[in-house]
């Protein structure tokens, strides 16, 4: 899984760890230490947004589960499915 993960988010993420690759390359052949501190912080940021996603899983699943019975969330949902198909229509009506 993590390899299908990797693969998938790999060129999203090279655009920003290449420059920090490349600081960290040049920092750690002075100070290997600094360097070392430097992609682990990185790694560590990277990691975190996912761990946060993870844990937020439960109350966003009870989120979901609230307004499946809302009237209110269901006329939002439909307001907002006009305003993309209209955005759709007008970007149409743009191109030609």
């Amino acid at each position: 899984m993590g390899l299908i993960f990797g693969i998938g988010l790999g060129p999203c993420t090279f655009a920003y760890m290449a420059p920090v690759l490349g600081m960290v390359f040049t920092v750690a052949a002075a100070h290997p230490f600094q360097g070392l501190s430097l992609i682990a912080a990185f790694g560590i940021g990277h990691c975190a947004v996912i761990v946060g996603a993870g844990g937020a899983a439960g109350t966003v699943q009870k989120y979901l589960n609230w307004t499946d019975r809302s009237k209110g969330a269901l006329w939002l949902k439909r307001g907002a499915g006009m305003l993309v198909m209209l955005g759709g229509v007008y970007y149409i009506y743009a191109a030609i």
